[in-house]
């Protein structure tokens, strides 16, 4: 991040709620968010022959259409500020890999190397070829200015603009919710109305929530590399979950996250910040680092209050939902929470459910076919959190368990999945 001279500050808009929500994170820890490993990351397999100028043109077009991908942050006293610049062309290396050269490990390489915050665009694309006819598309895209629903974004209006390219149809449209509209949103008169409506909820809410988390099993170390456990929901669990939602009239999410607190928490008062898409229906088609995180909070009375734990949750998280507003203001209002969410002794326990992106159907033949392959055994990218637990629950559902290395053990997470899982399975029988 740039510090602004006045002149600097020129032609500059105000940062959205998330991305001051990274500045706070990284005031607070520094060279988390501002460094090059920051990154959200996608890979696919592609169909069919790929003609590379058309991809370079189609990589161009959507850093066109989406001004998040060439923003750069600029710090103005305490104030962010960020600036829209005009696009350039994105990065595309390519690579012949041999035939016992490994996809895995090729994808491991181009997705953990560094890639800047302030080197424009903040897109980049590797394509890998096989002489079978193999070929592989990595798309990586610096964590500040994107996230993993704008990956699925960034890759729908890719294969269209590559369709327009090699079709000589018209070109994609920068027509589309700018990341800048939405911090324009974030501080207008109804949005500001929105969350003073919201605050007195969440002040009531977390008053006392000092302690609260999940007791990490080497208390207080110092920090240390993150660390990856995935694991697999199977087929019939997953029709049971899916049975059961419809039964109790709730939803997947809040059957996951019911058994992700009777498994992991201890019984009593507990709270889990919860990652959500932060999107609105108008913002499903733009680029840009809108996450948000809100505080469940529940009473949690042990593994025999299992079934009674459920309907709390629903009820909590639908309080939740219609109180959602940005968490800065939240903490604004709690700043005790701070010292919470960067505790080490008993750490917050993060929870979320990757959403995908929803798609419309088309009549239209996608001239680039892309097939998204699964990362789970991919090195972990850094995060500021010293404990996030994600669930997946697409065509291949399970999760993984992204942690600092110095506070657990891969045998700690072995146990934590595996209870998990039977919670999971007790509570929708």
């Amino acid at each position: 991040m740039t510090a602004a001279t006045p002149s600097a500050t020129e032609g500059t808009c105000e940062a959205t709620y998330a991305q001051d929500l990274l500045n706070l994170v990284e005031t607070l820890l520094p060279g988390t968010v501002l460094q090059p490993g920051f990154l959200v990351r996608a890979a696919y397999r592609l169909s069919g022959p790929v003609d590379e100028k058309a991809l370079r043109q189609a990589l161009d077009d959507v850093v066109a259409r989406h001004g998040a991908l060439r923003t750069l942050l600029l710090r103005d006293g305490e104030t962010l500020r960020q600036r829209v610049l005009p696009p350039k062309p994105v990065p595309l290396t390519v690579t012949r890999l041999g035939p016992h050269e490994s996809a895995d490990d090729w994808i491991a390489d181009v997705t953990t190397r560094p890639h800047p915050h302030d080197e424009l665009p903040l897109l980049y694309a590797y394509l890998a070829r096989r002489d079978d006819g193999e070929t592989l598309l990595a798309l990586v895209a610096h964590h500040i200015a994107s996230d993993a629903w704008s990956q699925d974004v960034i890759a729908h209006d890719l294969a269209t603009a590559y369709t327009a390219r090699l079709r000589g149809e018209e070109l994609l449209s920068a027509d589309v919710m700018q990341y800048a509209d939405i911090a324009a949103e974030d501080r207008s008169d109804e949005w500001q109305a929105r969350i003073a409506e919201a605050l007195p909820y969440w002040r009531d809410r977390l008053a006392d929530a000092q302690g609260l988390g999940l007791p990490a099993e080497t208390p207080d170390a110092a920090p240390g590399p993150s660390a990856v456990h995935a694991f697999r929901v199977d087929d019939a669990l997953r029709r049971a979950v899916r049975d059961a939602a419809r039964r109790g009239r709730t939803t997947p999410f809040t059957l996951l996250l019911t058994a992700f607190v009777g498994a992991l928490l201890p019984p009593g008062d507990a709270m889990v910040p919860v990652i959500t898409a932060g999107r609105i229906p108008s913002e499903w088609n733009t680029v840009g680092f809108l996450l948000n995180v809100l505080q469940i909070r529940v009473e949690h009375t042990g593994p025999d209050g299992l079934h009674d734990l459920r309907p709390r949750v629903d009820r909590r998280c639908r309080e939740a939902y219609a109180n959602d507003i940005p968490l800065l203001p939240v903490l604004r209002e709690n700043p005790h929470l701070l010292e919470r969410m960067t505790a080490r002794d008993r750490v917050a326990p993060v929870f979320q459910m990757i959403v995908r992106r929803p798609e419309r159907p088309s009549a239209e033949t996608s001239a680039l076919g892309l097939d998204r392959l699964p990362l789970d055994a991919q090195p972990p990218l850094p995060i500021p959190l010293p404990f996030l637990w994600t669930m997946r629950w697409d065509d291949a559902p399970g999760g993984y368990v992204t942690y600092d290395a110095h506070l657990f053990s891969p045998a700690w997470m072995e146990r934590a999945v595996d209870t998990y899982q039977g919670v999971l399975t007790e509570l929708v029988r």
